[in-house]
């Protein structure tokens, strides 16, 4: 049995940190308030390699240092949090978006916002929209880069494009 020591702690964090970069990089980068910068619409396809190698380098860590259950828990827990984080974000996202005071009195407007990347993208996009008075549901698809509006005055087209222009997209109005 090898005693656990900084060295090993420094390899195992290093695996974890290298297997997960299409979790850990955009989550480090968006700590500092960069943004994803694309990441993750590059690394998204290879999630479930990167997702693989992790399991692989956890189960071989396990078996090669023996670490007690503890220090192993810690390490699983941390691994999990980078794995799952852009999913935990964007469950918490969703949670923002939508609002459930609707009645007949409601206009809806739809808009196309380019160049988001990411959840990190998408939350941005919805608190600029969500800071303009009158607003009373934002609801953005990452995907489609979507935005529906649900509000009960008419707001001004201008006013949309600057809150969503100062998020650093660009907003066109669709028909």
């Amino acid at each position: 049995m090898i005693p656990i020591g900084w060295r090993n702690y420094l390899f195992g964090s290093s695996l974890i940190f290298f297997c997960c970069p299409c979790c850990f990089l955009p989550l480090f980068l968006n700590l500092f308030g960069i943004g994803c910068a694309g990441l993750n619409t590059f690394l998204l396809p290879y999630r479930p390699i990167f997702i693989s190698l992790s399991i692989i380098s956890l189960t071989y860590s396990y078996f090669r240092y023996r670490p007690s259950k503890w220090h192993f828990t810690m390490i699983i827990i941390l691994a999990l949090f980078l794995i799952f984080s852009p999913d935990i974000l964007r469950i918490y996202n969703n949670q923002l978006s939508t609002n459930d005071t609707l009645d007949k009195n409601v206009i809806i407007t739809h808009w196309q916002i380019i160049g988001m990347h990411c959840e990190s993208c998408r939350l941005a996009a919805i608190r600029s929209l969500q800071k303009i008075n009158g607003i009373l549901s934002v609801n953005v698809d990452l995907d489609s880069g979507q935005a529906d509006l649900i509000t009960h005055v008419p707001i001004e087209d201008d006013i949309i494009i600057q809150a969503v222009q100062s998020a650093g997209f660009q907003a066109y109005k669709m028909i």
